[in-house]
């Protein structure tokens, strides 16, 4: 049944949307990290050939596809955030300042990194998990069983405990309180 919010068709049209995102994120990163210089043709024709190459590989769709939505919100919720600090009196300047503190920076690195690691355990995983663990094992357990598992157990938990122990110390010892 065809409704005014049915966007199905849409799914038609990703390869060209991951193309042109990808085409408008590398030209511009070319045009101002300026590594070939200030040919605006090679840089053009390299993001073609980066964006046609995109498209070539179905698990790059993939991965772009989940990518694009979970950063989208993200970036949403900063801008809502900014907008709360800004509505409730906070200048303007204040907020520039906390935006550049190492923390808030780290913390938004992080939470890309965690979105990246997802969409690549949702597009490869199950390629990743059946060589590693045989075909009878995806059979057994299903990959989200499997990592749970791998992350939880007590040696990486123990791991785990011991690396922010030692980053601790070692904060501790250079005598850096911040």
């Amino acid at each position: 049944m065809a409704t005014i919010l049915d966007i199905g068709i849409l799914n038609y049209f990703v390869p060209a949307f991951v193309f042109l995102l990808i085409y408008g994120i590398v030209l511009a990163i070319l045009e101002k990290t300026k590594i070939f210089g200030d040919n605006k043709a090679i840089n053009q024709i390299l993001a073609f050939s980066v964006g046609v190459l995109f498209i070539l590989t179905p698990d790059l769709v993939g991965v772009i596809r989940i990518i694009t939505p979970w950063f989208t919100i993200m970036w949403i919720f900063i801008f809502l955030i900014i907008a709360i600090f800004l509505f409730v009196g906070i200048s303007q300047g204040d907020v520039a300042k906390a935006f550049r503190e190492k923390t808030l920076i780290w913390i938004i690195v992080v939470i890309s990194i965690g979105i990246f690691i997802f969409a690549l355990t949702q597009a490869y995983g199950t390629q990743i998990h059946s060589i590693y663990a045989g075909e009878n094992a995806t059979e057994q357990s299903g990959l989200n069983q499997a990592i749970g598992q791998i992350l939880f157990h007590p040696r990486v938990l123990g791991m785990l405990f011991l690396l922010v122990v030692a980053a601790q110390a070692v904060k501790m010892i250079s005598g850096s309180s911040k």
